[in-house]
C-alpha cells in the first residue's frame, strides 16, 4: 500500500541521514559528540532506529552495531546535522500548514483559525528554544547574543523602563530591576497578605501589558476575580462576599477596571496539575497577549506539593522536585515565576530564609526571597497595618526593605510615600 503523501514528506532527506550515520560510524568518538547537540529527537525519519542504536552504542562504550545502509560518509558532519535539524523544523511547520489548510476548508470561524495557528506556531518556537537550551556553546558563540541583550536592556532603562516585569512597587522594582526570569519566593505568616500582594503584583503587570497566569491552590477563582476588581476600584471585597455590597457598584467597577486586567488569567490548582500543564497554559496566555514572556504566580508551594505526595513519598523530596521543575520552566520560558511559600512555626514573623518550610531546597533554588513582616515601630490608621517587605536574598543585586501599609479591607498594599 503506497505511503500517503503529506507536506512533511517534502522535507525529508534519507540520503543525508544515511551519510551522517556513516560518518558517525566511521569515527564515533569524534563525530558523534560534535553533532549530538545539533540533532533534535525528530531529526531522523527513515533512519531513526539506526541513529538510536548508534547513539546508545557510543554513549555506553559498546561496539558499533552492524547493518547500516551503505552510504558515503558526510564530508562535513556538522553541516549535515544542521541541515537535518532544519528539515525537522520545516516538517513541524509543514504539519501546522497542512492542518491549517484542512481546517480552512471546514467550518471554523476565522478568529478561531487564527488563534489555533498562532498557538501551534508558539509550540514550534518553544520546541526550537528547548533544543538550543541543551546545546554546548563556547563563550565566543554567546557574545553576539549577549551584546544584543545588553543593548536592549540599556535602551529600555534609558527610556525609563525596567529590565524585568514591573511589580508596581517602586523601591522593589529598583532593587530587583523588576521580576526577571527565575524563581521568586514570597513568604509570610498566615494573614499577612501574601495572596493579596501576589495578586496586586499580577494586576500591575497586567496593566503594563504582560500576560499573567495566577495558579491558585488556595482561593476560588471567583474570589480572586472579586478581590482584583475591588482592589482596583477601592471597594471592600468582604461586603460583596457577605451579601452587603451593591451589585451595581461592582458592575460599574468591572466595566471600568476589567479591560485593564484582561491579561490577568487564573487557573485552579488540582492534584492533576503538573508543571508541564502550567507550561502549556502559560504559552496559551502568552500567545493570546502576543508577548514573548509572562509572569506565573503559584499560590502556594506547600499546598501543591502536598497534593502531589503519595503515602510513601518524602515531602521534602516532593518540594525539591517541584521547585527544580519550576525554576527550569522559568528559564525555558524566559519568564519569572513568583511562588508563595509558607513558613515553619518557629520562623513566622521573621525575614529569614531558614524560616521557609523545606528551607534547604528553597534557599538553593530561589533567585530572590521576599518576606512580609509586621513592623511594630511604625503606625497605620486601622484597619491598616504597617508591614515591611524585606528582600532577604537577591541574585540580581542588593537586599533591602520596602515599607508598606496593608489595607486588608480593600486588599491593597500601599508603598510609604517617601519611597514613591
Amino acid at each position: 500500500m503506497p505511503t500517503q503523501f503529506t507536506l512533511e514528506t517534502l522535507f525529508q532527506d534519507p540520503g543525508k541521514e544515511a551519510s551522517l550515520l556513516a560518518a558517525i560510524a566511521q569515527d564515533p568518538e569524534e563525530v558523534y559528540w560534535q553533532v549530538m547537540d545539533l540533532l533534535p529527537a525528530g531529526a531522523f525519519t527513515e533512519h531513526r532506529e539506526g541513529f538510536e542504536k548508534l547513539a546508545e552504542a557510543v554513549e555506553n562504550g559498546k561496539p558499533i552495531p552492524k547493518g547500516f545502509p551503505e552510504a558515503e560518509p558526510a564530508a562535513d558532519p556538522v553541516t549535515a546535522a544542521g541541515e537535518l535539524a532544519g528539515l525537522y523544523q520545516k516538517r513541524l511547520l509543514a504539519a501546522v500548514a497542512q492542518k491549517f489548510t484542512e481546517e480552512l476548508r471546514g467550518d471554523m470561524k476565522p478568529g478561531d483559525l487564527i488563534a489555533a495557528l498562532e498557538a501551534n506556531l508558539t509550540k514550534i518556537q518553544q520546541a526550537v528554544r528547548e533544543l538550543r537550551a541543551g546545546q554546548v556553546q563556547a563563550l565566543p558563540e554567546l557574545l553576539p547574543g549577549l551584546l544584543q541583550e545588553v543593548k536592549a536592556k540599556r535602551e529600555a532603562v534609558k527610556a525609563g523602563a525596567i529590565v524585568g516585569i514591573p511589580t508596581g512597587i517602586k523601591k522593589l522594582d529598583k532593587l530587583l530591576g523588576g521580576l526577571q526570569p527565575g524563581l521568586h519566593i514570597l513568604a509570610a505568616e498566615p494573614g499577612e497578605g501574601k495572596t493579596t500582594l501576589a495578586e496586586q503584583i499580577g494586576a500591575s503587570a497586567s496593566r503594563e501589558g504582560f500576560p499573567v497566569l495566577f495558579v491558585s491552590f488556595e482561593e476560588t477563582l471567583s474570589k480572586l476575580a472579586l478581590k482584583a476588581i475591588c482592589a482596583a476600584a477601592g471597594l471592600k471585597a468582604k461586603d460583596f462576599q457577605d451579601g452587603y455590597g451593591d451589585p451595581s457598584e461592582l458592575e460599574e467597577a468591572a466595566r471600568e477596571y476589567g479591560p485593564g486586567l484582561r491579561n490577568l488569567s487564573f487557573v485552579e490548582g488540582t492534584s492533576r496539575l503538573t508543571v508541564g500543564g502550567i507550561k502549556a497554559k502559560a504559552l496559551q496566555v502568552m500567545n493570546r497577549a502576543r508577548q514573548a514572556r509572562c509572569l506565573i504566580i503559584v499560590d502556594y508551594l506547600q499546598r501543591w506539593a502536598a497534593s502531589r505526595q503519595d503515602s510513601r513519598g518524602d515531602f521534602r523530596f516532593v518540594v525539591s522536585a517541584l521547585v527544580s521543575e519550576l525554576r527550569e520552566l522559568s528559564l525555558r520560558l524566559d519568564s519569572p515565576i513568583l511562588v508563595i511559600s509558607s513558613q515553619n512555626r518557629s520562623g513566622q514573623g521573621k525575614a529569614e530564609m531558614v524560616s521557609l518550610k523545606e528551607s534547604g531546597d528553597l534557599e538553593y533554588s530561589a533567585d530572590t526571597a521576599l518576606f512580609l513582616v509586621k513592623n511594630p515601630k511604625r503606625t497605620a490608621t486601622p484597619p491598616g497595618r504597617a508591614i515591611d517587605l524585606t528582600l532577604d536574598k537577591n541574585r540580581y543585586g542588593d537586599k533591602g526593605t520596602v515599607e508598606l501599609i496593608f489595607k486588608p479591607d480593600i486588599g491593597v498594599f500601599r508603598e510609604v510615600e517617601k519611597y514613591r
